[in-house]
């Protein structure tokens, strides 16, 4: 149920973690059930208190004297027992899910295994998993670590289940990447430089910071819109950019550019209000012109 309501998504964790429940609907998974058809053995508990605590949530529905899942509660139990993580078993990225799976708070330098979790974090919001934001500072918070005894940003899952759409990216025309080029007259937006490689087509939000799915008309789109939302980067300053973004989105501070601590707007704290918008990594053509501006003057 992507997109699911706060409500809807507090009673599937209601549901997922309490064994009695969880072992009602499986029971009742397989078809219609009367009370006698064996709910004390399946869920150890009252079955009659359990299935009418269910019924009350239209997870369940009476029908005489047997019990039938509703559509809403054959969904409530496939997100209530199916496990979630989106990664391949093995995987730091699957171990991160595990970790965060608790839906506690943990500490991103000593408690998750990956050595880049905010491209972790970027994936699970990309499948729709939410995390707890308590600050400006995005997917998580400052807090003090008992293990490495220091203040660190710690992350927390909201469910241990997809609750919000997916994120996508759309795929970008051909056409659409060559007006993007003639527009900057294949140009790398960081030094002006034209590589004799072709310059790959950068947006200045980076993918780590989207809320929502693209939904741009790149058919008509204007030149206005391109320079709003795009810029041309060779893919050695693209990848540089990209892990630049994902440790501001880490620390919560825009990182210098070109080791200036420069910004034309907002400062080096990220605020929601401003984005992305002042840092060079975001538009070093208008991060040059204003602190050139500033020079003159």
């Amino acid at each position: 149920m992507p997109g699911m309501d706060a409500e809807t998504a507090e009673l599937i964790q209601s549901v997922r973690s309490d064994p009695q429940r969880k072992a009602v609907l499986s029971h009742l998974a397989d078809g219609p059930k009367t009370v006698k058809n064996g709910y004390e053995t399946a869920a150890n508990a009252d079955a009659e208190t359990v299935l009418a605590a269910l019924t009350d949530d239209g997870i369940v529905e009476r029908d005489g004297e047997r019990y039938v899942l509703t559509d809403f509660g054959e969904r409530v139990h496939e997100y209530a027992t199916r496990e979630w993580n989106p990664s391949n078993e093995g995987t730091k990225r699957a171990a991160t899910f595990e970790t965060l799976a608790d839906c506690e708070w943990h500490c991103s330098a000593c408690e998750l295994p990956s050595s880049q979790p905010a491209k972790d974090i970027q994936m699970l919001r990309k499948e729709g998993f939410e995390f707890v934001q308590n600050t400006g500072q995005g997917q998580g918070d400052y807090r003090h670590c008992e293990n490495c005894e220091d203040t660190t940003f710690h992350r927390k899952l909201k469910y241990p289940f997809p609750t919000q759409k997916s994120i996508t990216r759309q795929d970008m025309p051909a056409s659409f990447k060559r007006r993007v080029r003639d527009r900057y007259d294949h140009r790398d937006a960081f030094d002006g430089s034209s590589p004799s490689t072709t310059l790959e087509v950068d947006h200045r939000v980076p993918e780590v910071r989207w809320e929502e799915s693209e939904s741009f008309d790149y058919e008509s789109m204007s030149g206005e819109e391109i320079e709003e939302h795009f810029q041309l980067l060779s893919r050695k300053h693209n990848l540089l950019k990209s892990r630049k973004c994902e440790a501001c989105v880490e620390s919560g501070k825009h990182p210098p550019f070109m080791q200036i601590e420069y910004y034309y707007e907002g400062g080096e704290e990220y605020e929601e209000d401003v984005g992305c918008v002042g840092c060079g990594w975001y538009n070093p053509q208008e991060w040059r012109a204003a602190l050139q501006a500033e020079l003159d003057g």
